[in-house]
């Protein structure tokens, strides 16, 4: 790790060291300064054959402009952070991101063989001055858990307009990808696309123009939006897996302001902070599990969709179990465990080749799987009151997946068990929307480089729970999970991706 990035992390990280000043600030913030919205974003993908990014999200924001606010908290752009606004207009502070640039934890149809670029958390400093009416950011992105891409330095000139029931901040941003950035994300490695040419591309420099907007429709409501146009620079564009020149993105969302929220010194009896919870729910799952295989001496990739082609379920439920200790009051010990088991039989369509088994087409075989996935993690409440909490999360994944494929009238068997245990950071947080009921969500993430071998690890939680009783309540939400494990291995290239995402209702008891 550079003396930058330690410098960078010590900046986001000062706040938890001074428990008396600034994060004491932090602690008392009152969220019913800010508006409550759902957002939805669309934005195209630079590779080829690569879908569109479509979603809907949960977001804070505030009925003015971070550029004529002081505020300490940064909330934009899909960005959190902190600052401190001069009275010389300078700004100094720091913004944590997910960088979205990479493939994601999907394999692209039309780019077969092309490892997985994997999405990043970055980090950044924030400079800038606002003096004149036009406002100049200097930002220099790196990762921060991972070293896959190098950093990225963007340069922002934005002129911000304030009237009576909103605003207008057009703004250029100039952006300077490292050449590690672009070889990480748009090169390819030599044999890593059969019959796809090697390229190793420089640095590069790309230009974005960017308009956001805001209209307080009345006092309780905002309708707030965004465009982006990006044009890439030749070192990206020359790239074979990369299909576009420009990028263009946007979002609109829609946000309510009435104190939803919970006062933070609220002192009611319905509030406590429980020492024990334990939530049991069923989760309505849907599973995509391939393995792509890369052959050594060239030649195309080989992809099999273990449900389409073996015929295993993709939808099932699944019991979800977690248990939270708490102690100390910002402190809390966290165990979850979920299982999914599925069985089927089909009559091939096609010769398949497992581990050292060819079945051959028309061959009738029963399947068998069984995935288990346990997480112990530690948390630390950076934040905790009967209003909010934010916390940040370390531990350990397991995950245990074991397959059979049986063909009685042949005799061939095949088994197969990988336990594999990735290490997991990740942020967990909550809030009270009224007297008994909160909304929570849970981000884990994790990458791995590991000789020839290179795991990542995607979970995402967002959910409502409400109590009924001091210590009863039921609650729904929404789980994702995603895995990947790629081997450059020469005898041994490949790739395993599982992928579990659903809808959970589940019962909550707390003491």
């Amino acid at each position: 790790m550079t003396q930058f990035r330690q410098f960078v992390i010590l900046v986001l990280l000062s706040p938890a060291a001074n428990a008396g000043g600034i994060l004491d600030y932090i602690r008392n913030y009152d969220l019913n300064d800010y508006a409550l919205g759902v957002a939805y974003s669309v934005s195209q993908r630079p590779y080829f054959g690569a879908d569109d990014s479509a979603f809907a999200y949960p977001y804070l924001t505030s009925f003015r402009h971070s550029a004529f606010t002081d505020d300490w908290l940064i909330l934009t752009g899909g960005e959190a952070g902190f600052r401190w606004v001069s009275q010389s207009d300078w700004v100094l502070g720091a913004v944590g991101r997910i960088n979205t640039q990479g493939t994601g934890a999907n394999a692209i149809e039309d780019l077969l063989g092309f490892d997985t670029r994997n999405w990043a958390v970055e980090i950044s400093p924030v400079v800038g001055w606002r003096r004149w009416p036009v406002h100049f950011e200097l930002r220099h992105y790196v990762e921060t858990f991972s070293d896959y891409g190098g950093p990225a330095t963007e340069v922002w000139a934005s002129l911000p307009k304030e009237f009576g029931r909103g605003w207008i901040v057009p703004s250029v941003k100039f952006i300077h990808n490292s050449a590690d950035r672009n070889r990480y994300y748009y090169g390819v490695a030599l044999d890593e696309i059969p019959g796809v040419t090697p390229y190793d591309p420089g640095s590069s420099s790309n230009v974005i123009l960017d308009l956001d907007v805001g209209w307080a429709i009345t006092d309780k409501w905002l309708l707030s939006g965004s465009i982006s146009y990006e044009r890439l620079g030749s070192e990206i564009t020359d790239s074979p897996v990369v299909t576009r020149d420009t990028l263009w993105s946007g979002n609109i969302g829609v946000a309510y302001n009435n104190d939803i929220f919970r006062g933070h010194a609220y002192e009611g009896d319905s509030f406590k902070l429980p020492g024990f919870e334990i939530r049991a729910g069923l989760y309505k799952n849907n599973t995509n599990s391939k393995i792509i295989r890369l052959p050594t001496g060239g030649g195309p990739a080989e992809e099999i969709d273990l449900e389409d082609v073996l015929g295993v379920n993709r939808k099932d439920d699944v019991l979800h179990l977690e248990g939270i200790v708490r102690f100390a009051h910002f402190h809390r010990f966290q165990l979850s465990y979920f299982e999914l088991g599925r069985e089927s039989s089909k009559t091939l369509l096609q010769d398949i080749e497992i581990g050292d088994e060819i079945f051959p087409a028309g061959t009738a075989i029963d399947v068998e799987t069984n995935l288990e996935t346990w997480r112990l993690a530690y948390g630390f409440s950076l934040m905790n009151d009967a209003q909010k909490e934010l916390g940040v999360l370390v531990g350990i994944h397991m995950t245990d997946v074991e397959s059979k494929v049986l063909a009685s009238e042949s005799g061939q068997r095949v088994e197969s068990k990988v336990d594999t245990p990735l290490p997991v950071i990740g942020v967990f947080g909550s809030v009270a929307l009224g007297e008994k009921t909160d909304l929570g969500a849970r981000v884990e993430l994790f990458r791995m480089e590991f000789d020839v071998y290179e795991g990542s690890l995607n979970a995402f939680y967002l959910g409502v729970n409400h109590s009924f009783t001091d210590t009863i309540g039921a609650g729904i939400g929404y789980n994702y999970y995603a895995m990947n494990l790629d081997s450059s291995e020469q005898g041994l290239r490949g790739s395993v991706e599982i992928r579990h995402h659903g809808p959970i209702v589940f019962a909550s008891f707390t003491f």
